[in-house]
C-alpha cells in the first residue's frame, strides 16, 4: 500500500484527501523542538565530558606538583648518611642536633626532627608536645608498619608536616625518626591558577574519614559535599576540585535517536505540505474542467482488488534441529489471508540458528578439511592452538581420548571438563568429552565455568583430574587444553607423551559415563566460608567478556563487598577490549569506573579468570609482583619459615621482603603448570607469577584462581583502618615496565634465545638462564625470554632509578639486534 493511502487510515485526513493544515503545523513544531532540544542535549554532554577531563586532567598535574616534594623527603629520610647519623644519634642529643643541622642543609624547610628508641611504651605523649599524640600515633604506625605516612596535624602554631622513617643498624630496626616541616615545602611549586576549575582544596583524610584542610584557592563558594579528588601516593593528602555540572537529561544514543525522531516529524510534515499543495491544485484544474465541459455520469465504482504478495514458505532447512516445526509443527501455508485490506509483506528476518556440533561440523566437512595433529600444539605446559588451523573438534577427540587412558592408568578417574567463553569452546567441549568417553573414562560436564571452578571440582568431586578448554588471554581464534590428573598439572614431557600416545595408537577403548553438574553455587559457597571481610568494601570487577563473568561478581559479594561488575557479559569476540590485565591499555576502562564510583579497589580478570590484576582509586596499576608481597606477607604470618616461589619476571623487591619476614624465596620457571608442579614439590604455601597468576596452597588446593585470589587480597585490605591506596603505595616499588612483548614466527622466539644466551655479554651482572637470560646488576635487572603459549618473547626491566632503567634497556636493546637486527623492539 502507497505510504498516502496508509495515512488515510491512521491520520485525521478528510475523505477528500485534504491533509489537515493543524497536523502539517504540529508536526513539524514537534520535529523542530525535538530536533533543538536533542542537539542542546548532546552538547550538553560534550561540554560535560570535556569539563570532566579538563578537571581530572589538572587534578592530576596538582597532585603531580605534590607528589614531588613528598619523594624528596622521603628519599632524604632514606639517604645512607642521614641513616648513619641516625642510628648514632638515637638516645643521644648532641648527635640529633647534628642530624637536624645535615637535614636542614638538604631541605631548609625540615623545622625539626625527633628521634624514638622501639620500645614506644615508656613514652608519654602529653611530653611530646602540643601535638604530642599525634606525634605518638606515627611513630607507633611507623613501627608497626615499617613505613610512616606524610601528615599534617593542626596544633597552637600553623600547621607542620611530618613524615616518618625507621632507622635500621643493619637489619635490625632501632629506633623511629620523625621530621616536622613547614607545609609550604609542599606547595611551593603549586600553580594557583586554576581557571577551568574554579577552586582547588589540599585535604587529609584518614581512610574516607575527612581530617583537615590544608589550604584552598579560587572560590569557596564552588566547594561540593562530594567533591572529585585524587589521592597523592604514599600519603594521606588528598586533592579535591568540583565536579563538573552535567544540567542534560539524557545523552549518547538516546539523544542521538531523538534527532532521527525529529528529523523524521520534519521530512513527514514537508511531505504532507507537499502532497497537500498538489491535491490542492488538481483540485482547482478539475474544477475548472468541470466548468467548462459538461461531465458525463460516473458509474459506481468497483473495489480494486489489490495484488497480494505471496508469504515465503519456511524450509525445513531454514529450522535448527531442536527448534521443529514452527506453530506447533503445522504446515506452512503459503497463502494469504483473504482479506482486501492484505498487504504486500516483507520477507521475513532469517531465523537465528542456534549452535549445534552436528552443524559446526557439517561447516568444517565443507569449508575446511579435518585438521592434521601436529605435535606444535603441545606446549610446555598445555595444549594451544588455532582453530581450523592447528586445533578442531578431531584433534579435540585424540586427545582426549589420550587424557582418558592417562586417568585410568592413574585410577584418577572421573575427568571434569568445562570450557571458557570463546566461540569455539562447544565445538572442542564435544569433541574432548566423545574422546574421554571412548577411552573407558567417565566425564563430569560442569559446562562453561572459570578455571578456578573446574579446579574446585576435580579436587571436590573427583580424583583431582581436569581438563580446562581455554584459549586463556591469547587472541579469539586460539583456543587449547589445560590438564590435570590425579592432581598433577601436565607439563613437558606428561604433555608430549600424550602426542606420542596418540600418533602410536597407544590408547585404551570403552565407554565411559557421562554426568553434568553445576557446580557454581557450591564454589562460591566454598569461598565463603574461607573468606570473609572485615569491615565495608567497594569494587570493580573488570571480568574483559571472559568466563569470569559467570560469577566473579556472586562471588566477591557472598565475601562481603560491595560488587560493581564491568563487561561481565560472556562474549567470545571480546568486543571491549581484550581479556589480558597484564597489558595496560586494557585497564583503562576499570581505571575510569574506579575513581567514578569512588570505589576502594578495581580487579581485572583474564579469559577464563585464572589470572588477577588491580588497580587503585588513583588509576595506578599494582603489577602482580607488588601484589604477591603483600599476600606473601600474610601467608608467612601464620607459616613461618615457609618457601615462597615467584617467576622470573618478577621485582628483586619481592625476595627481599619475603626474606625480610623470615620466608625462603626461591626464584623458578614462567608457567602455570611447572609452577604448580614445583609447589608440590618443595611443599610451597604460596606461589605467584608477574602475568598475574597466583597460587595458594594454604587454605586452597595448590592452584591458580584469579576468583579466589581476588578474595584473599580484598581478605588482607579489608583488615585495617588504612585504605587500601595506602597499603598497596606502601609496598616496595621501583622503576619497572610491564611485560613487553616482540612478536615473532612460530618457533622463532625459541631460537632467537638459544643464540641470544649464547652471544649476549652483560657485564657486572649476575646471569641466570633458569628461563630464558636475567641479567641482575646492582641497580636493577633486565630479561628476556621464549613464551610457551604463543610466538613472542617476553621483556622486562626494573632498576632503582630512571637512569638505571634506562641504562639497562639500551644495553638489552643492542645485544638484541646483534642477534637479530630486524626485530621490532617496544621499548
Amino acid at each position: 500500500m502507497e505510504f498516502k493511502e496508509k495515512l488515510t487510515e491512521f491520520l485525521p485526513i478528510s475523505t477528500n484527501k485534504q491533509v489537515d493544515k493543524r497536523l502539517i503545523f504540529l508536526l513539524g513544531l514537534f520535529g523542530i523542538l525535538v530536533v533543538v532540544m536533542a542537539s542542546w542535549l548532546i552538547f550538553s554532554d560534550w561540554r560535560y565530558k570535556s569539563a570532566t577531563l579538563d578537571a581530572q586532567g589538572e587534578g592530576r598535574i596538582a597532585v603531580e606538583t605534590l607528589l614531588r616534594p613528598v619523594q624528596n623527603v622521603k628519599r632524604l629520610m632514606a639517604d645512607e648518611q642521614v641513616q648513619s647519623i641516625a642510628v648514632r644519634a638515637v638516645n643521644n642529643k648532641d648527635t640529633q642536633a647534628e642530624l637536624l643541622a645535615y637535614l636542614q642543609n638538604e631541605i631548609p624547610q625540615v623545622k625539626d626532627v625527633l628521634l624514638l628508641g622501639t620500645d614506644l611504651s615508656v613514652l608519654n605523649p602529653e611530653e611530646l608536645g602540643p601535638n604530642g599524640y599525634a606525634v605518638y600515633d606515627m611513630a607507633l604506625s611507623t613501627f608497626e608498619n615499617n613505613k610512616g605516612m606524610m601528615q599534617i596535624h593542626y596544633v597552637l602554631q600553623p600547621p607542620l608536616l611530618y613524615d616518618s622513617s625507621v632507622v635500621k643498624s643493619g637489619d635490625d630496626v632501632i629506633g623511629i625518626m620523625i621530621l616536622a616541616l613547614d607545609p609550604d615545602y609542599l606547595l611551593a611549586d603549586v600553580d594557583l591558577e586554576y581557571s577551568s576549575l574554579g577552586l582547588i582544596s589540599y585535604t587529609q583524610y584518614n581512610g574516607r574519614q575527612k581530617l583537615s584542610h590544608i589550604k584552598n584557592w579560587g572560590d569557596i563558594s564552588l566547594q561540593q559535599e562530594v567533591p572529585d579528588r585524587i589521592p597523592v601516593p604514599g600519603t594521606l593528602f588528598r586533592v579535591e576540585f568540583p565536579q563538573p555540572t552535567y544540567i542534560g537529561l539524557i545523552s549518547g544514543g538516546t539523544a542521538l535517536l531523538a534527532i532521527i525522531v525529529g528529523v523524521a516529524c520534519l521530512l513527514a510534515a514537508m511531505f504532507l505540505f507537499r502532497a497537500n499543495q498538489k491535491w490542492r491544485k488538481a483540485q482547482r484544474i478539475n474544477e475548472a474542467k468541470r466548468k467548462a465541459m459538461a461531465p458525463p455520469p460516473v458509474a459506481a465504482s468497483q473495489p480494486v482488488k489489490r495484488p497480494v504478495a505471496p508469504v515465503p514458505a519456511i524450509t525445513q532447512d531454514q529450522l535448527t534441529e531442536d527448534e521443529g516445526e514452527p506453530d506447533g509443527g503445522s504446515a506452512v501455508t503459503t497463502e494469504p489471508p483473504a482479506t482486501p485490506s492484505s498487504a504486500a509483506m516483507p520477507d521475513p528476518p532469517p531465523m537465528r540458528l542456534k549452535y549445534n556440533i552436528t552443524e559446526r561440523r557439517k561447516l568444517q566437512e565443507t569449508e575446511h578439511s579435518p585438521v592434521e595433529l601436529k605435535a606444535e600444539i603441545f606446549r610446555a605446559y598445555d595444549i594451544r592452538g588455532v582453530i581450523d588451523k592447528t586445533l578442531d573438534s578431531g584433534v579435540a577427540r585424540s586427545v582426549g581420548q589420550a587424557v582418558g587412558t592417562v586417568a585410568l592408568e592413574h585410577d584418577a578417574g572421573p575427568v571434569v571438563v568445562a570450557r571458557d567463553g570463546r566461540l569455539s569452546g562447544p565445538y572442542l567441549m564435544e569433541g574432548m568429552i566423545e574422546g574421554i568417553l571412548s577411552s573407558g573414562c567417565d566425564v563430569l560436564d560442569i559446562g562453561a565455568v572459570p578455571t578456578g571452578v573446574l579446579y574446585y571440582a576435580a579436587h571436590e568431586m573427583g580424583a583431582g583430574s581436569g581438563v580446562m578448554i581455554t584459549g586463556s588471554h591469547n587472541p579469539p581464534d586460539y583456543n587449547g587444553f589445560k590438564v590435570m590428573i590425579g592432581g598433577d598439572p601436565l607439563h613437558g614431557e606428561t604433555i608430549t607423551d600424550l602426542y606420542q600416545r596418540i600418533t602410536a595408537g597407544n590408547v585404551s577403548e570403552g565407554q565411559g559415563v557421562l554426568t553434568s553438574r553445576n557446580v557454581v553455587p557450591d564454589y562460591i559457597a566454598r569461598i565463603a566460608e574461607d573468606i570473609q571481610v572485615e569491615r565495608e568494601m567497594k569494587v570493580v570487577i573488570d571480568c574483559g567478556n571472559g568466563i569470569g563473568g559467570v560469577c566473579a561478581a556472586d562471588a566477591l559479594r557472598a565475601i562481603g563487598v560491595e560488587v560493581l561488575p564491568l563487561f561481565d557479559e560472556v562474549d567470545g569476540t571480546f568486543p571491549n577490549h581484550h581479556p589480558d590485565p597484564s597489558e595496560p591499555e586494557n585497564l583503562n576502562d576499570l581505571i575510569e569506573s574506579v575513581r567514578l564510583i569512588d570505589a576502594d579497589l578495581g580487579l581485572a580478570l583474564d579469559g577464563d579468570a585464572d589470572r588477577l590484576g588491580v588497580v587503585t582509586l588513583a588509576g595506578n596499576i599494582i603489577y602482580p609482583d607488588r601484589i604477591m608481597m603483600l599476600l606473601a606477607l600474610d601467608v608467612l604470618d601464620r607459616n613461618p619459615g615457609a618457601t615462597i616461589i615467584y617467576d622470573v619476571k618478577c621485582t628483586s623487591h619481592l625476595p627481599a621482603v619475603i626474606k625480610q619476614a623470615g620466608g625462603n624465596p626461591v626464584m623458578y620457571k614462567t608457567g602455570h603448570s611447572l609452577i604448580k608442579a614445583r609447589m608440590k614439590e618443595i611443599d610451597s604455601p604460596f606461589a605467584g607469577e608477574m602475568s598475574g597468576h597466583f597460587f595458594f596452597g594454604e587454605r586452597w588446593y595448590g592452584v591458580d584462581d584469579g576468583i579466589y585470589a581476588a578474595a584473599r587480597l580484598l581478605e588482607i585490605l579489608g583488615s585495617s583502618e588504612n585504605p587500601p591506596e595506602a597499603i598497596l603505595n606502601a609496598l616496595p616499588t621501583s622503576y619497572s615496565t610491564p611485560e613487553l612483548k616482540v612478536h615473532m614466527q612460530e618457533g622463532e622466539n625459541h631460537a632467537f634465545i638459544e643464540a641470544f644466551k649464547a652471544k649476549a655479554l652483560f657485564q657486572h651482572a649476575q646471569i641466570n638462564t633458569i628461563d630464558g637470560l636475567r641479567a641482575d646488576f646492582e641497580d636493577g635487572w633486565g630479561l628476556v625470554r621464549a613464551s610457551n603459549t604463543t610466538p613472542i618473547l617476553v621483556v622486562r626491566f626494573d632498576a632503582e632509578t630512571e637512569e638505571a632503567l634506562a641504562r639497562i634497556k639500551a644495553t638489552f636493546k643492542s645485544q638484541m639486534l646483534e642477534v637479530n637486527p630486524d626485530l621490532e623492539l617496544p621499548f
